[in-house]
């Protein structure tokens, strides 16, 4: 695994809605930091600490590994052996990871850094079944879990589960996001619906569908209508605002207390999104993953235009975001000699 960081010194104006031209940043580092490859252990998901000091990847053999892109360390490796890493999350602070296993019964599991730069210690574990995806609240205090068909709410302190909030979706859930705030919860289902809810009441407030494809252009002859779902959403910090981007990489976006939709952004080549590519800015902007999976957009959800924040030349398999979508980490892989390489790539936007 090769790990570059990419300082982004400008995002360049392009167009929402359209396919913009071919554009490159005013000035831009690469920097390979470590070469890792793990044979036959598939690296699925990734974690970007809020300042981005701390980048972290999950593989399917339970391996963990934590790099300090500023330092010239090793990475740190751990995990549990045969528990495959189906997501993993940092803390506000960057002391503290979440990981989720998958083997019988699924585990959460609370990690903290040891006396050396290599050193990561487990604190603490919970069992919580076959879940799929975490995220912590502004202050690193709860956690949320999402699983088949309900979100569990994390006390990290104990780790105790503290609250259940059972799906109302007609099918499984695909995504879920928390808002740092804590006072919003919102979920997706393989239906096609998306619904925020009070976490606190379990209460839903409000659901939206986008099971509609609104990808342009008309359906070749003889073939049915897709089935669509939403594969990544995100809540704004405060709770206020929505957004989900489809299987079909539809980038919608929605006022939660009036239910107006504040965008609709459709590409007709525009492929699914990778897990983790979305994210609201604590200015309101949204962090949005590009229609060719190779890069990031930042969609002014007031004047309805976005930028490209970001394009690489391979594919974004999954993307971590900071709390504040000031950056964000992609894995990134290609056949070489033969062989599955991974890339894991970091990304700063400047102020402004």
């Amino acid at each position: 695994m090769r790990i570059a960081i990419i300082v982004l010194m400008a995002v360049l104006a392009g167009g929402c809605g359209r396919e913009a031209p071919p554009l490159r940043p005013l000035a831009a580092r690469v920097t390979e930091i470590a070469e890792v490859n793990t044979a036959g252990a598939y690296v699925d998901t990734i974690a970007l600490s809020r300042d981005g000091s701390r980048v972290a990847t999950g593989q399917r053999n339970g391996s963990i590994r934590v790099w300090t892109p500023a330092s010239a360390t090793e990475p740190a490796t751990f995990g549990a052996s045969r528990q495959a890493v189906a997501d993993l999350a940092f803390a506000p602070s960057g002391d503290l990871l979440a990981s989720l296993g998958l083997y019988r019964e699924g585990t959460l599991r609370l990690w903290r850094p040891g006396a050396g730069p290599s050193a990561w210690s487990e604190m603490a574990s919970l069992p919580v079944g076959h879940c799929l995806g975490l995220r912590f609240d502004g202050l690193g205090e709860r956690l949320a879990v999402m699983c088949a068909r309900e979100v569990l709410i994390v006390d990290v302190a104990g780790p105790v589960a503290i609250g259940r909030i059972t799906s109302s979706h007609r099918e499984e859930l695909t995504a879920f996001d928390l808002a740092a705030s804590g006072t919003r919860l919102i979920t997706a289902g393989h239906e096609g619906d998306v619904t925020v809810w009070d976490p606190v009441s379990t209460t839903p407030l409000h659901t939206f569908s986008v099971a509609q494809s609104r990808r342009p252009g008309p359906l070749p002859r003889g073939l049915p209508a897709p089935e669509v779902w939403a594969v990544v959403v995100a809540l704004s910090p405060d709770g206020s605002r929505a957004a989900a981007v489809t299987i079909e990489g539809t980038v919608y976006a929605w006022d939660v207390m009036t239910g107006t939709e504040l965008l609709m952004d459709a590409h007709p080549e525009a492929a699914g999104p990778p897990n983790g590519s979305l994210r609201f800015a604590e200015d309101g902007r949204l962090l949005a993953p590009t229609g060719d999976r190779r890069g990031m957009r930042l969609f002014d959800l007031t004047r309805k235009t976005s930028r490209i924040a970001g394009t690489g030349a391979k594919n974004f398999n999954a993307v971590a975001i900071t709390d504040d979508a000031t950056g964000f980490a992609a894995i990134t892989s290609a056949m070489e000699s033969g062989k599955l390489v991974y890339d894991v790539e970091i990304w700063k936007m400047e102020p402004g």
